[in-house]
């Protein structure tokens, strides 16, 4: 070969050579490239699980050192505000002031509004401090106490007094209970109404017509309680505890009632134009149905100081009434109590004038004692009454014909003048199978019947009975009004 020839020879593999240099050059910068590619990219990752886990770290932390408990008057009033916040059930309608009373053991926030009534606010007062006594003191360290008022259209007023507690739970504080309360009054004197007063009897209905929708659309079937439709038929235990506001009722069902697992009460908001058939165009000053059963409450031997304004109080927050056989002599000296009940729908009863054993008085005797009372009752209280009760339950026919009045006794005798027991008092009225158009027998002037009287009158209304007067017994179970000289005792 000529040396020309191995030149070009040689020239075409140094070509080749190259060319085959720069492609496996190429090859690797492009395999370095991509290597780079993915140790960047497991870089990245990388740096984004560590700083995913930092998260995660700084979180827990965060719920770990984070707590809404307090530890002095300032973070407590933050705590009291967050969570009146967060529970209210409906704004009032003028301005609320908050009350805090901070302590390491048990704190208290109470939010009021501005009522601008004496009885109202009287009434708001005791069932605030009621709240404070009987609340949890071991269970729990904070108790918040919310109040509202509204004025309604037919000269009531609407009551609402929310109240909750919270207890520790680690480093947090839990809401341990929740229960709201809901009252009505007459707008003017103050006085306590009973829902039927404002509403109409059909209220029920159809506040149950409006719930049968409401919950079914509202809640599915695991957030329903299984039995929640007993708790929305119209009966005499359900929706009686509601608010009427500017314009809407807000039905309140307890806790476990309707829902499951609710911490707090269940609300059911009904507009006025779905219900306002059935709200009165003006509140009554008494109702009483006379399909429903109805109970005679008793007291002899008053006027009696303290124990009888106790009494008293517990039937007008109640919105109850009794008849008090009132001793003739006794009446000067208490004539404020005589006043006070017969201004919340009592009756004042003749119990004689100075307690004898009538069958044992002559004729004028018995006239005389029946008289004076008689009359000393319509100078103090400005009534007529048309009852009365022989001191012992002794009678007989001189006292039948001498009285000249209805004679009334009684199918309850409690006994509470001989046990002076709070609670055998009220066992003997429990134990009764069927209370309509009995009489029940107390005394006005025991501390222990006060204190019976007030776990009664409520239990009464929550076994569905009407407190009405002896006159109202008597004429709703006869027909008739008291006939002067007939005895009553039984009126089933």
């Amino acid at each position: 070969m000529s040396e020309d020839k191995r030149y070009i020879f040689d020239n075409d593999i140094d070509k080749r050579m190259e060319e085959a240099l720069d492609s496996e050059r190429e090859r690797l910068n492009a395999k370095d490239m991509r290597r780079r590619k993915q140790r960047n990219h497991r870089r990245m990752i990388l740096a984004f699980l560590v700083l995913l886990i930092a998260v995660f770290v700084v979180i827990g932390l965060l719920k770990v050192l984070s707590t809404n408990d307090y530890s002095n008057e300032e973070q407590f009033t933050d705590f009291a505000d967050s969570a009146l916040a967060e529970n209210q059930i409906c704004t009032p309608e003028g301005d609320a002031v908050t009350e805090y009373s901070y302590d390491s053991e048990f704190s208290i926030a109470i939010r009021k509004d501005n009522i601008k009534n004496d009885e109202i606010e009287g009434f708001r007062e005791r069932k605030i401090n009621s709240i404070i006594e009987s609340a949890d003191r071991e269970e729990s360290n904070t108790l918040i106490i919310d109040t509202s008022t509204y004025k309604t259209g037919n000269g009531a007023v609407s009551m609402l007094i929310q109240y909750y507690q919270y207890k520790k739970e680690g480093r947090n504080l839990v809401l341990s209970s929740s229960h709201a309360d809901t009252y009505l009054f007459k707008a003017g004197t103050g006085d306590v109404l009973d829902p039927l007063q404002v509403l109409n009897v059909n209220y029920k209905d159809k506040a149950e017509e409006f719930a049968s929708e409401y919950m079914t659309k509202t809640y599915n079937d695991s957030k329903r309680s299984d039995n929640y439709e007993d708790y929305i038929i119209a009966n005499d235990q359900n929706y009686n505890n509601f608010i009427m506001t500017g314009n809407e009722i807000i039905f309140l069902f307890e806790l476990d009632t309707v829902l499951k697992d609710s911490p707090v009460v269940t609300q059911m908001a009904v507009p006025y134009m779905f219900i306002e058939t059935a709200i009165r165009p003006e509140t009554l000053d008494r109702y009483i149905d006379e399909s429903r059963p109805m109970v005679a409450i008793t007291y002899d031997d008053g006027p009696g100081g303290e124990s009888e304004a106790r009494i008293l109080q517990c039937l007008s927050d109640n919105s109850s009434v009794a008849t008090f056989f009132s001793v003739g002599y006794r009446l000067s000296s208490n004539s404020e109590n005589a006043q006070w009940a017969v201004r919340i729908g009592c009756e004042i009863g003749n119990h004689s004038w100075d307690h004898p054993t009538m069958s044992s008085l002559s004729k004028d005797e018995i006239v005389n004692q029946i008289k004076k009372t008689n009359s000393k009752i319509e100078d103090i209280c400005g009534v007529d009454p048309v009852v009365a009760r022989p001191p012992y339950g002794d009678f007989n026919k001189n006292v039948l014909e001498s009285c000249g009045m209805a004679e009334v006794l009684w199918t309850v005798d409690t006994k509470d003048w001989a046990t002076r027991d709070a609670e055998m008092t009220f066992e003997a009225i429990k134990k009764q199978k069927d209370l309509d158009g009995k009489i029940i027998l107390m005394h006005s002037i025991y501390d222990e019947t006060a204190d019976a009287t007030e776990m009664i009158i409520p239990w009464l209304k929550e076994q569905g009975y009407q407190t009405v007067t002896v006159s109202e017994l008597i004429k709703y179970k006869t027909g008739t009004t008291p006939k002067a000289g007939k005895l009553y005792r039984k009126l089933q």
